[in-house]
């Protein structure tokens, strides 16, 4: 299925986003996620089904002031 990943189209295989950012080798327990601009709480990644043509974004935290 195709999805928007921080603002690239890729092909992913997943079924959840705890699949997709595993597929991705995004360190889950370190970023944000939020789908079509609404948050997920890391404790709904398993159970947050992909549909195709979601947008998806990642955040990580940034160090600095």
């Amino acid at each position: 299925m195709n999805i928007y990943l921080n603002g690239q189209a890729i092909d992913t295989q997943s079924l959840n986003l705890a699949d997709l950012l595993l597929e991705q080798h995004i360190d889950a327990n370190v970023v944000a996620t939020a789908i079509e601009g609404d948050f997920i709480p890391r404790s709904q990644y398993h159970c947050t089904p992909l549909i195709a043509g979601q947008k998806i974004e990642v955040l990580a935290p940034m160090q600095g002031g």
